[in-house]
């Protein structure tokens, strides 16, 4: 397998690392994730002005046609940033799910604002007693009588839902099928609980009650597989985080003193080290292998669900090691191993747990 990057790949990984490099200290991430949309609106623009925001639409909706790599690409890039900018619930679930699903009126309305930056969509799917089931769905889609759609129900945890003007909502109607309904974020009768994840980032608990809604075109196909790069974008998000980790505790086990040396001279510390090498570079091979696998590719699922559980396994096991090895002041939000090691907290039970995901490789691979 060829790891190299193409000129176009590395010239977007530069752009997403100036761009953090620019914008991102210890500091000033508290001061974005202290917005109450979790993230500065200007970094937002300067994203959607930098085209980064239309990599993964089709060229003929103004995108620019980015595939696994480009996903990856960017994604590892802003997890080594630890950057707080919406990219996986605006553009990769609410983006990808509009241009899988969206009827044509629908893409052409909706998606050029998205890439512009001027309007955020969010997937709304999850429920309380799914926890990471995606094929469970109690929401109820009915005719009003009047020829449109309404909705009942409930969603849990909708990432990007505080501040969606659209959502994009998962409902079963009367034959049993499940489909895909689009409704506005002010809509009359949907209630929002918006409340702060372990990383700061904002989610939403919404209610639906009697909410018009306008039918889309997809279905659990079209669900499954924006899911599948939702699953894609945390694998990459986590490899960042876990290489800032080590990179950060590797120069500092190098620089702390304790009995006349640094630490990292004792072998203890350097057996740990070596182990946490060793996770994140098998954890980028697990990402990468799985990112080569072309969408229609019936083994793409199964080699998603395991990269994402070894990846969070091992993510967990380096930002531990990381956070303890740092001493006390790893727990804090001073330095940024502790604000990442919160990202991965969240990030690893996304969609998923690492034994949820690793049941659901066993299964998809018949080895159950």
């Amino acid at each position: 397998m060829n790891f190299d990057l193409s000129e176009e790949q590395g010239l977007l990984r530069d752009l997403i690392e100036k761009f953090a490099g620019d914008r991102y200290d210890p500091v000033r991430r508290l001061a974005y994730v202290r917005e109450p949309s979790g993230f500065d609106p200007a970094g937002w623009a300067t994203l959607a002005d930098m085209g980064v925001l239309a990599f993964p639409f089709g060229e003929e909706l103004g995108g620019f046609g980015g595939g696994g790599v480009e996903l990856i690409t960017i994604m590892e890039a802003m997890g080594r940033a630890v950057a707080v900018e919406p990219l996986l619930p605006v553009v990769i679930l609410g983006g990808g799910l509009l241009e899988r699903a969206g009827t044509e009126e629908q893409k052409a309305e909706w998606l050029p604002r998205l890439i512009s930056g001027e309007i955020s969509a969010a997937f709304a799917h999850g429920e309380h007693s799914a926890r990471f089931n995606q094929d469970r769905v109690t929401v109820r889609a009915m005719t009003n009588g009047g020829g449109g759609m309404i909705l009942d129900g409930a969603k849990h945890a909708v990432l990007g839902g505080a501040f969606a003007q659209i959502l994009l909502v998962s409902a079963v109607d009367a034959s049993g099928d499940v489909g895909l309904y689009m409704v506005r974020g002010d809509a009359e009768g949907l209630r929002r609980r918006d409340y702060r994840l372990s990383d700061g980032s904002v989610a939403s608990d919404i209610s639906f009650v009697h909410v018009r809604a306008e039918p889309m075109a997809g279905d659990m196909a079209a669900i499954a597989a924006t899911l599948g790069d939702g699953r894609l974008a945390v694998c990459a998000e986590l490899v960042g985080l876990m290489g800032m980790m080590f990179d950060a505790t590797l120069d500092y086990v190098k620089t702390r003193q304790q009995f006349g040396q640094p630490i990292g001279h004792f072998q203890a510390i350097q057996h740990r080290m070596a182990d946490n090498y060793a996770r994140l570079e098998l954890a980028r091979s697990q990402l990468y292998r799985a990112a080569a696998l072309d969408a229609s590719d019936p083994a793409r699922e199964a080699a998603i669900a395991g990269a994402k559980s070894y990846i969070s396994a091992n993510a967990l096991s380096l930002g531990e090691d990381a956070v303890q090895l740092h001493g006390g002041i790893g727990t804090t939000e001073e330095l940024m191993v502790g604000q990442a090691f919160k990202r991965v907290l969240m990030l690893t039970s996304l969609f998923g747990d690492s034994d949820w995901e690793q049941r659901r490789y066993l299964a998809l691979t018949g080895r159950a």
